[in-house]
């Protein structure tokens, strides 16, 4: 259990750093909309949030390929 969980978190882990660095070197964090209304957060608290919303994707897909895979 503790393999498996370390093949998922991990790589996802580098996913969601990537993923936050590309998004918000084209988004500024004061700039962004939720539902319509903008977001009044600190730009740390957005980033914070940014990449753990980019880190649980990322361990999403790579839970479900684990999944499928049948890896012990």
């Amino acid at each position: 259990m503790g393999k498996r969980l370390m093949w998922i978190l991990w790589p996802s882990f580098l996913v969601g750093g990537i993923a936050e660095g590309v998004f918000f070197t084209l988004i500024d964090p004061q700039e962004l909309y939720l539902l319509g209304h903008p977001v009044h957060w600190s730009p740390i608290a957005i980033y914070s949030t940014g990449f753990f919303l980019f880190w649980m994707v990322a361990a999403a897909s790579s839970a479900l390929t684990s999944f499928l895979q049948g890896a012990d």
